[in-house]
């Protein structure tokens, strides 16, 4: 008989002895751990398989989980609480992931090029080095400075990740699809909200809802889906996001959010200016106007005048007109901000290194000074510069209706800001960000476009130019 002999091999016994310490680790972890944060680990591994399988579906996860994902406090630091939440590892994750893909398929660029890239590094840099600044002098705890510095790299990275992956219209819509079906689930959640008589606020927001945030969501959404109503897509896609945007309408109204509906007036503003449908737009404004004179609930109305019919002394006034306890709160700290911002004018005192403010700019002017808010007002001018350049340049009805409707979006929200932390908010700034990675690309994806027949948007635009045999040409923004 013959004998089998089995030759040594050194790879296969060292593959052995790291499956065998691999096995003890991972049985001491499963016998350590808690059932939760093992059912995270093991979900976050295959979540990362799907991302290496199919990218596009990771992204619409994530899509869902921006409204639909609770959040988890971990811990609280002085004058701040930690809070992660599910959407943020998910981000991490697809993150990291992206990089290992870019490190081994040599073909995928890291990091592409687009007009807010350098503005973007300009501003992260800024608050790195306000922050450092900060917790070495005093005034930021470290731990707080780490992750807010960490939330705000967090949205620029999406902007990235999302402009690196985009590259056909059936993509976009895929992304737009999972956009407005979160929409239209979170306004269900919120008209089911307003019998109980409270503001109505968005899913997994813990005890303590958050009405100016939600609006500010709605806002934004309900601009996206506006800007594409206002072009040439099919009847069918108009109804369809019509009434999306009458549901999400309504728990808009009921947010009570005074920032919200101040933002929405400047979003309608906007529309009027930029889209060719000038009288129509301005025909139901009017209308939108006479029909809530009527119909609007008392709550609204009263929500709106309680900002003005205060009379107490420790109130803030404004001639003869004395604010509310809230307005008149803003106006103080607004005030204390800017006392504690001439004392570091130049750097400020950090990210997370003053006390809550509500206002964006007074935020970022006391948190990285004159420096850091120059450098924040200079990224939303080429936020702006360069969307409304895009819109003006391209051909193509969906992605022209895209660009308006970022660019109210982005109006609307500008206003919001002065009396919210807007642009630092998760639940806003992900969305946010992600259709400015959209929109940023646009450019070059009509460029590389061979053709753009067969819409299934059913743009009346493209198939008239289908037939006359023309092809849809754009130009990347300078």
């Amino acid at each position: 008989m013959k004998t089998i002999r089995f030759k040594p091999n050194f790879f296969v016994a060292l593959l052995l002895l790291g499956l065998v310490i691999f096995s003890i680790f991972s049985g001491k972890f499963i016998a350590e751990t808690s059932s939760k944060l093992l059912i995270a680990v093991i979900l976050g591994f295959l979540f990362s398989i799907l991302i290496l399988v199919n990218t596009d579906a990771a992204l619409i996860l994530l899509i869902f989980s921006m409204l639909l994902s609770p959040e988890m406090g971990m811990g609280q630091v002085p004058g701040r609480e930690v809070v992660i939440r599910v959407d943020d590892i998910l981000l991490a994750i697809i993150t990291f992931t992206w990089l290992a893909k870019t490190a081994v398929n040599k073909g995928l660029a890291l990091f592409i090029k687009t007009p807010l890239n350098k503005a973007i590094s300009l501003y992260i840099m800024v608050c790195v080095v306000s922050t450092l600044r900060g917790a070495v002098v005093g005034y930021v705890n470290p731990t707080s400075g780490f992750f807010y510095v960490l939330r705000y790299i967090e949205y620029f990275l999406l902007f990235i990740l999302v402009a690196n992956h985009i590259h056909s219209k059936k993509q976009i819509k895929y992304f737009l699809t999972a956009f407005f079906i979160t929409c239209a689930v979170v306004s269900v959640y919120g008209i089911m909200q307003i019998p109980s008589g409270i503001r109505v606020s968005a899913p997994f927001e813990g005890e303590i809802g958050e009405p100016n945030t939600f609006g500010g969501y709605l806002l934004f959404i309900l601009c996206i889906a506006s800007g594409i109503v206002l072009q040439k897509v099919s009847k069918r896609i108009k109804f369809a996001l019509i009434g999306m945007g009458v549901l999400s309408f309504i728990p808009f109204l009921f947010t009570l959010s005074r920032a919200s509906y101040l933002a929405i007036i400047f979003s309608f503003v906007t529309f009027i200016i930029l889209s060719r449908k000038k009288l129509e737009l301005t025909a139901v404004v009017l209308a939108v106007i006479l029909i809530g004179l009527i119909f609007v609930p008392e709550a609204i109305f009263s929500r709106v005048k309680y900002t003005f019919q205060q009379r107490e002394s420790r109130l803030v006034r404004l001639g003869d007109t004395y604010l509310d306890p809230s307005a008149s709160a803003r106006i103080i700290s607004w005030k204390e901000s800017f006392q504690a911002w001439k004392k570091t004018p130049i750097m400020g005192r950090g990210v997370a290194g003053y006390f809550f403010v509500d206002g964006q700019y007074v935020r970022n002017l006391v948190e990285t000074g004159i420096i850091g808010l120059s450098s924040f007002l200079w990224l939303f001018w080429l936020i702006f510069k360069h969307s409304h350049k895009i819109f003006r340049e391209r051909e193509d009805e969906l992605y022209k209706g895209i660009c308006l409707g970022f660019i109210a979006g982005f109006v609307g929200l500008s206003i919001h800001a002065l009396t919210a932390n807007t642009f630092i908010i998760i639940r806003i700034m992900e969305p946010f960000w992600f259709m400015a990675g959209i929109v940023m690309m646009l450019p070059a994806l009509e460029k590389q476009e061979v053709s753009s027949y067969g819409d299934d948007l059913g743009d009346e635009e493209t198939e008239e130019k289908k037939k006359q045999g023309i092809r849809l040409k754009g130009h990347f923004p300078v």
